[in-house]
């Protein structure tokens, strides 16, 4: 049974690997090779407004995929298979925005590609596998892994649930997730040392100074990344509400999501793509970017997420969420005299927490390019995200 969930986590190490080795050219073509030989001020209006016409084809004619991650963990934990005789359809709705400059992040795609393997694996060794969900909820939790670089992440974004209490799996249950996990993780590793590609947050510096300002200033900070997070939420309501009658026109309403992608991109670079590479300039560069950029950035990125997710722009939110905590935080860093990563941690915590409402899946998931030292202050930040209610007119917006 090991050597086969091994495999498992091997294949989807391969699969993640090659699916992000596609972006990562795409991506190089579409934004590095052609504006090199182009001089044109609107291109990325342009180019986006192109892909919005071939996110829109490709929806229209195959429907709306792929599926947000929570909403394929739900329905595997409720026992319902996920077809996979049409991977190649979400795999191409997958990498098309992605490729095209969404602000929007990998793991929705990749997680639908990878359960529909998992249950493709599972009817051809039915022999072997008695529970499918299990070895589908393995499969996420190796895919998650493989794509932010944290086994530990991935195992408790698996079992950490914000509509009940957490369940801890009996022991052989977490022996299986990790023997996944890792397999997938060694699988992409090796690739990546081969071949290139992959992804991953860039890493902070330790934090230098943690005396009594920087406690006095967790608090606060803290309700500044759940304020971040809450204005998520009011744009995501309001971009339903006025995204709502273009829903019948779907080619018009990804072409108009990347005119706008394109049209404020233009002005703030990087609310466009995951924003995981963004990171790392600002983490190099936050000074020379100013306070007014950095929030401004920070803010839009939560409403440009919203803006692709609503006009068809379908991915994850993840990479984008914290890409927005970190310039938030990097712009608090500007008028709170304390130590700018201690900050940043705060905050990115606390905005991530709100918006996922999980918060030792947070704290583990930070942790890979957070210092060991920013520990307390992420946990500060996460578990006063995920206390804080949502408002109630959260879920009055669905459609």
């Amino acid at each position: 049974m090991s050597f086969f969930v091994a495999l498992l986590g091997g294949v989807v190490g391969g699969v993640t690997w090659i699916l992000l080795y596609i972006m990562d050219l795409g991506i190089g073509f579409v934004w590095d090779f052609v504006p090199s030989h182009v001089n044109f001020t609107l291109y990325p209006v342009v180019i986006c407004a192109l892909g919005g016409a071939l996110i829109g084809i490709w929806s229209k004619r195959f429907g709306p995929y792929p599926h947000e991650m929570s909403e394929i963990m739900v329905e595997v934990k409720k026992g319902n298979k996920v077809p996979y005789n049409n991977i190649p359809v979400v795999a191409v709705a997958a990498l098309l925005p992605l490729i095209f400059g969404g602000s929007i992040g990998p793991e929705a795609g990749l997680t639908g590609v990878i359960v529909g393997l998992c249950f493709w694996f599972s009817d051809r060794f039915e022999f072997i596998f008695s529970e499918v969900e299990e070895l589908a909820q393995i499969g996420m939790a190796a895919t998650v892994g493989v794509i932010f670089g944290s086994p530990l992440f991935a195992f408790a974004n698996q079992i950490e649930d914000e509509t009940k209490p957490t369940v801890i799996p009996k022991n052989t249950k977490i022996f299986m997730y990790f023997v996944g996990i890792l397999g997938g993780f060694g699988a992409l590793n090796l690739l990546t040392g081969i071949f290139g590609g992959g992804m991953g947050l860039g890493r902070f510096p330790a934090i230098e100074s943690v005396s009594g300002g920087e406690w006095l200033a967790a608090i606060p900070l803290a309700l500044i990344g759940v304020i971040a997070g809450m204005l998520y939420f009011v744009f995501q309501r309001v971009m339903k509400v006025i995204v709502r009658p273009l829903n019948k026109y779907i080619i018009l309403k990804t072409i108009l999501g990347g005119m706008i992608l394109g049209g404020v991109g233009i002005f703030l670079p990087y609310t466009m793509f995951a924003g995981e590479q963004q990171m790392t300039v600002v983490m190099n560069s936050w000074q020379s970017i100013g306070f007014g950029v950095l929030l401004l950035t920070g803010a839009v990125k939560l409403l440009m997420g919203n803006i692709c997710a609503e006009m068809g722009w379908r991915g994850g939110n993840i990479f984008p969420t914290i890409f927005s905590g970190v310039a938030i935080g990097y712009a608090c860093a500007f008028v709170i005299p304390i130590d700018p990563v201690f900050c940043v941690a705060v905050v990115t915590a606390a905005l991530t927490a709100t918006i996922m409402r999980k918060p030792m899946a947070v704290i583990f998931l930070l942790l890979i390019c957070f210092p060991i030292n920013g520990i307390i202050p992420m946990t500060i930040g996460a578990v006063i995200g995920a206390a804080i209610p949502l408002p109630k007119w959260r879920e009055m917006g669905k459609a």
